[in-house]
């Protein structure tokens, strides 16, 4: 990626490229069980009681060697992804879903070195960039007409943050399931896909909620509010 942006600077262009750095992968993955794993593949196919610790410790060498597909242990998974809760495909929650992002563009953003708090959605991003680049956003035959993506480059133009153009977003994954507006966030924590338990039913969901002032979801508002 340095090689891509160093060359289109020999270029002369730089200042005029709109980049979207998106910093990480919907948060840190927990695929790597509380011991780690030196083969990933052994958690993804229901197998990971095959690597004992005293396996692991055998591969000690091994580890970080294109002889390992290796991850780290799900300690880490919740380090990385502090100080919000749960990680990677646990859609509902912050540490699970959310993202810092950088946007460079010079010439073409007003405001240097600022800070925005809008949420911004993975697939708003084409948009913006049709938007910024003045082109028109042709719909697909197969695309649902009820999908409204949203562009961004309005306000990212500002001086000063706006009113975010997305007030209403959702994600879902295995079921762990969160809806989000400007207002508050409801976030089902049951899992339905725990290794070797059966999926229970979607009655018996537990959801939680949380206030527009809670970024890190900290405090459950649920049982003092059930009609939200």
């Amino acid at each position: 990626m340095g090689r891509v942006i160093d060359a289109i600077g020999d270029l002369g262009v730089l200042d005029d490229t709109l980049i979207y750095y998106i910093i990480g992968d919907n948060g840190a993955s927990a695929e790597g069980t509380v011991n780690g794993c030196f083969n990933e593949m052994t958690t993804l196919n229901g197998m990971a009681g095959i690597e004992t610790t005293e396996f692991l410790l055998s591969k000690i060498d091994d580890f970080g060697t294109p002889k390992a597909y290796n991850h780290y242990a799900v300690g880490w998974a919740h380090a990385l992804c502090a100080p919000y809760q749960w990680t990677k495909q646990v859609a509902s929650h912050w540490g699970g879903t959310r993202n810092g992002t950088i946007v460079h563009w010079p010439n073409g953003l007003k405001a240097k070195g600022e800070l925005r708090n809008q949420f911004h959605h993975i697939i708003d991003i084409a948009p913006t960039i049709l938007e910024a680049a003045g082109l028109p956003r042709r719909r697909r035959s197969t695309e649902s007409p009820r999908l409204r993506w949203k562009g961004s480059a309005c306000w990212a133009r500002c001086a000063t943050a706006l009113r975010p153009r997305r007030t209403t977003s959702s994600t879902s994954r295995c079921s762990a399931t969160a809806v989000s507006t400007t207002r508050l966030d409801r976030c089902d924590q049951t899992p339905h896909s725990v290794e070797g338990r059966p999926a229970p039913p979607f009655d018996e969901d537990v959801w939680e909620l949380y206030g527009p002032d809670d970024w890190t979801q900290a405090h459950d508002l649920a049982a003092k509010n059930p009609r939200n």
